[in-house]
């Protein structure tokens, strides 16, 4: 019986069995859209498929079809290396430092992913 419950805590602690239910962890394309949506992303940049409607930055939707997974995680990380002529001060220049390296990647896969839809 001691087993059981033990068992059963271990269960509840860690979240409940795994169902696909509220305890599931999202989709990498959810990931990713959620790091979109929680950074403000889409306050800025066009994106259809993140619901973003910005003006302020470029349209993501044509924009990101140039952009390999390296170069687009560099430009949001340092979104103005030193010397770049394409300097825009509105990008925020922290975002390397309020996400993850996990967040990162999901927000970089999210994007990439929308380009070959």
């Amino acid at each position: 019986m001691a087993g059981l419950l033990t068992a059963g805590a271990v269960l509840l602690a860690l979240g409940g069995p795994a169902r696909g239910g509220e305890h599931a962890q999202p989709s990498a394309p959810e990931a990713g859209r959620a790091v979109f949506a929680r950074m403000g992303c889409g306050s800025c940049h066009r994106l259809a498929a993140g619901g973003g409607d910005g003006q302020v930055g470029p349209d993501l939707d044509t924009l990101l079809p140039g952009y390999t997974a390296t170069a687009l995680r560099a430009k949001i990380v340092d979104p103005y290396p030193a010397g770049d002529p394409t300097y825009f001060s509105a990008m925020p220049q922290d975002f390397g430092s309020r996400m993850s390296a996990t967040e990162l990647d999901a927000l970089v896969a999210f994007l990439l992913g929308t380009t070959r839809r």
